[in-house]
């Protein structure tokens, strides 16, 4: 059969109009997850700075899509890092649907270290609808040397303690305060982590030391006081700390 002219141009008009319908259709939207927003704090705090050993609290986690509406679905895990170290998974919770629990994980301090928090996302199948993934606040706990300081004067006058955590043969500074602190001798802890510094009192208001521990990278550095006078005839440790 013969196509006429005015036949081919009409089929080729048609043609090129479909197309053109097509084209201009495009591909469908892609949904977008809902974003999500994750709160955490340790003990109710955004921070910590405490003695080696204290008692920090426990983790409290949050996964909203706006601050207060709750994500239904999913998981979490709590992240540390610690010094001179990347992110690690330390703790999980595989099913927030009742809220996001980390147990008692990171309740005592042992060293300077970083957490967060990570919603891994998930897909609400009764209303079809997907939450993206996100990361919460950092929190830092910086942990200090305890030195669990006393003072005695049975014959001579002592100032002594504990280095925590265990520490053998560390460095603890003595200073006595003269107009501002001033260098009195570096003692070295035991194989048990005890220091021993034998002081010498004064009459009037009596004379104070201090022990000091530097930082290192896992602690941050810390000191101690003790007061030593003499009353009549004898020496007193009147306030260590």
């Amino acid at each position: 059969m013969r196509t006429t002219k005015l036949g081919a141009f009409l089929a080729s008009l048609a043609l090129t109009t479909g197309t053109a319908a097509v084209l201009a259709a495009g591909p469908a939207t892609a949904q977008t997850d809902t974003p999500t927003q994750v709160a955490l704090t340790l003990g109710g705090s955004p921070g910590w700075t405490v003695l080696y050993g204290s008692e920090v609290g426990t983790f409290s986690t949050e996964v909203t899509t706006d601050g207060f509406t709750a994500v239904p679905v999913g998981s979490a895990k709590l992240q540390r890092k610690l010094p001179g170290k990347d992110w690690r998974n330390v703790k999980t919770d595989d099913d927030i649907s009742d809220g996001v629990s980390f147990g008692n994980y990171g309740h005592k301090a042992t060293q300077n270290v970083k957490y967060r928090a990570h919603y891994l996302g998930g897909t609400d199948n009764g209303t079809a609808t997907t939450y993206a993934d996100s990361y919460s606040n950092t929190i830092q706990v910086l942990t200090a040397w305890d030195l669990h300081p006393k003072a005695a004067c049975p014959s001579r006058c002592k100032f002594y303690g504990k280095l925590s955590p265990k520490a053998k043969h560390h460095k603890v500074l003595i200073q006595v305060k003269h107009h501002g602190w001033k260098r009195y001798k570096v003692v070295h802890t035991n194989k048990r982590s005890h220091w021993t510094a034998f002081v010498k009192p004064s009459r009037g208001g009596g004379t104070y030391y201090r022990a000091v521990v530097a930082g290192t990278k896992h602690l941050i550095g810390n000191y101690a006081l003790g007061h030593f006078t003499i009353i009549g005839k004898s020496a007193y440790a009147v306030s260590p700390r």
